[in-house]
């Protein structure tokens, strides 16, 4: 009862712009661990994947508002989070990856968005520890709230960007282990929080 009532405060502020999630941040999502980075401590990071990751998807989908999404990475008001899960979804698959969450504060608590997300498919129970796909949210407050946002879309069906991609992946992974137990870093999920299902083979989070 209370985990229903909370995950319905949570929706009801999701649809109202409020704190640092979107619906994309929970749905289907079973959230393992949470990173935080509260200071300049990611911000090596997040220009490695603002110069490939990003840069690669937009240049591919001809993307025109690069400068949105670097005004939200260069706010001195950034909050940056990683979101590591698993997600069964509707054609009954299960995936596991990470969002990257940038969140830059408009007004008091509510936000910029930019969410970059990696996930893995698994086949016969079994991860290959490989990006089959890969998502950008871009979402600027006044437009979320008039229930509108840009979402940039890449699956391995094309190849051309597959390696940094990967790169990205990887590196994301290699975060979750070196921070996942260092003291200030690691929250969890409030809402939703759930451990890792041990019958899928081959986590890359193990």
């Amino acid at each position: 009862m209370i985990a229903s009532i909370l995950n319905f405060i949570e929706e009801y502020r999701c649809k109202r712009g409020i704190g640092v999630f979107r619906p994309w941040n929970r749905e289907e999502l079973r959230i393992f661990h949470i990173n935080r980075y509260p200071d300049e401590s990611g911000r090596g990071y997040i220009e490695q994947i603002r110069d490939g990751v990003i840069e690669t998807m937009v240049t591919f989908t001809k993307y025109p508002y690069i400068d949105f999404i670097d005004e939200v990475l260069n706010s001195k008001s950034l909050l940056f989070q990683t979101f590591f899960h698993q997600r069964f979804d509707d054609r009954r698959r299960w995936f596991e990856g990470v969002t990257l969450s940038f969140s830059s504060e408009v007004e008091k608590n509510r936000y910029d968005r930019v969410d970059l997300i990696f996930e893995d498919v698994a086949v016969d129970g079994e991860f290959d520890r490989e990006v089959n796909q890969v998502r950008l949210y871009v979402s600027p407050l006044k437009r979320y709230l008039a229930n509108d946002y840009d979402l940039l879309y890449w699956d391995s069906s094309d190849k051309r960007s597959l390696e940094i991609f990967q790169t990205g992946y990887r590196d994301s992974i290699y975060f979750y282990k070196k921070d996942r137990d260092r003291r200030g870093v690691k929250r969890h999920w409030k809402y939703g929080y759930a451990p890792l299902n041990h019958r899928l083979k081959n986590s890359a989070f193990l």
